[in-house]
């Protein structure tokens, strides 16, 4: 049977977070209106999710059997 593998959690949650924190540095919300700042939280949000899932299981380790 061919499992797919799967990406940790904490791979998501650190890399949102490293993200998130250079989005805050590139358009600082005090700079951008709050709409402007939501919208590209869920932006990041998104677009990380699908990458690491797309390409985290070439990354991740492999199970033995």
């Amino acid at each position: 049977m061919n499992r797919m593998r799967r990406v940790p959690w904490w791979v998501y949650v650190v890399t949102i977070g490293v993200l998130n924190v250079a989005r805050q540095i590139a358009f600082p919300p005090s700079e951008v209106g709050t709409g402007a700042t939501v919208g590209l939280f869920f932006a990041v949000l998104a677009v990380s999710f699908a990458v690491i899932t797309a390409l985290g299981p070439l990354f991740a380790p492999r199970r033995r059997q």
